[in-house]
């Protein structure tokens, strides 16, 4: 081997340092086009990921919401109905506060009547029609005086459901209700719950079908006290009283005295001097624009049908709050009377004279029969049908209660006792 052939090897090494300390300048030439094709797959890559999970998150939608909706439909607020305060009742006898009457001249007339159909239009956007429908000529029929319908009363809004009391008479030949509100919207609705006893019952609007125009011109309805309503005072009428949807009627309170007995209960009667019709159905309202009463024509006798009747809703507060919680209300079959001092003067025990047992009640079952004296429920003593009738609502339906009483025999009156299960009327 020649010397020019050899290489000394410090001499290679310092090649070796020369080439690694310059091997940051060398750059790599990539294929551009290769590139952005690679840039492109990687974004129609992800459109096509995001619209499948479009597409699946859509479907999961529509499948789950219904089951979303069971759900918190299953649990909706309680509805709480206020309880009364009591109130200083300082009405003279002739209905005025301070004894004073004033003279109306035209005028103060017009602007009375005025004041009045305000109050009647702002207590009205808590008013709706409740319409039975029982075929495609029932969505037809555009004669006011054959429609199937009835006046309802907005209770309360338990965050799944709008709320509306009213008569069950039109469930008898329908089946499917629809209620129209303030606004003229229709919209369908179901029955939450109902009580045969006074023909009375709960419809129900899902929240989520009404929409903002509905909502914005209609309001809850406030409850009043009948129990403060002096005779003389002023009457409002509104709903159906003369049985077309958006009537009003004025007058005064003719009496507050009356009562009405029913299974289970006594409720006062709402009188006034305002005209109505058979099938006339409602509220009265104060001047507060509070509901009072609600109208139902049927409790009416002959001779005072064609005047606005209804139950004083002092007396309603506690059913209403059951019915509109989806809770029955509970049912025994007693139609009672107190036993006053007079009656007291005969030899006839204290607490309630059973008038009447229903056919087939709870009490029928139980052995209660007509001349029985109830005396107590559940271990509350009973002296008067308002006692026997507050602790009844109170009583869960399906519970077994021991009801005690008295019967006449040969020797006199003796005790007896009842196992009562506490039934519904439904």
């Amino acid at each position: 081997m020649s010397m020019e052939e050899q290489k000394d090897p410090l001499e290679h090494t310092e090649e070796q340092e020369e080439e690694q300390e310059f091997s940051f300048l060398q750059e790599t030439i990539k294929d551009e086009a290769g590139g952005t094709k690679k840039t492109r797959k990687n974004i129609l890559r992800m459109i096509g990921l995001g619209l499948v999970f479009g597409i699946a998150a859509s479907f999961s939608f529509c499948v789950l919401k219904p089951w979303f909706e069971r759900q918190l439909q299953s649990n909706p607020e309680k509805v709480t109905i206020p309880k009364e305060e009591e109130q200083e009742d300082t009405a003279d006898e002739d209905g005025t506060k301070d004894g004073t009457q004033q003279v109306l001249d035209e005028e103060s007339y017009r602007q009375m009547n005025q004041a009045l159909n305000a109050v009647a239009q702002e207590a009205a956007k808590s008013v709706v029609e409740i319409n039975g429908i029982s075929g495609e000529e029932g969505w037809l029929e555009a004669d006011y005086d054959k429609k199937n319908s009835v006046s309802g009363l907005i209770i309360a809004d338990n965050g799944q459901q709008l709320l509306m009391l009213a008569k069950t008479s039109i469930l008898k030949e329908s089946n499917e209700v629809t209620v129209t509100f303030c606004d003229g919207k229709t919209y369908k609705a179901g029955v939450k719950k109902k009580d045969s006893n006074l023909g009375l019952g709960i419809y129900a609007v899902n929240r989520n079908d009404i929409q903002e125009s509905t909502w914005s011109q209609s309001k809850i309805a406030v409850l009043g006290s009948s129990n403060s309503l002096s005779k003389g005072e002023t009457a409002i009428a509104i709903g159906k009283p003369f049985n077309y949807a958006g009537g009003s009627g004025y007058g005064i309170i003719s009496s507050n005295k009356n009562v009405i007995d029913t299974a289970d209960g006594q409720y006062r009667l709402i009188c006034t001097d305002i005209p109505g019709t058979v099938k006339g159905t409602g509220f009265i309202v104060n001047l507060k624009g509070e509901v009072t009463g609600i109208i139902d024509q049927s409790i009416s006798d002959e001779d005072s049908m064609k005047l606005t009747t209804a139950y004083g809703i002092s007396d309603l507060k506690e059913l209403i709050e059951l019915l509109s919680n989806g809770k029955a209300v509970p049912y025994v079959g007693i139609l009672g009377i107190d036993v006053t001092e007079s009656i007291e003067q005969q030899g006839i025990p204290q607490g309630v004279y059973v008038k009447e047992v229903e056919v087939d009640s709870p009490a029928m079952s139980a052995g209660i029969q007509s001349g029985d004296i109830i005396t107590s429920i559940g271990g509350a003593e009973i002296k008067t049908v308002s006692g026997y009738q507050s602790v009844l609502i109170d009583k869960a339906v399906g519970t077994k209660v021991k009801i005690k009483g008295q019967r006449q025999g040969s020797g006199g009156y003796v005790d007896i006792d009842f196992n009562v299960t506490i039934g519904s009327k439904e």
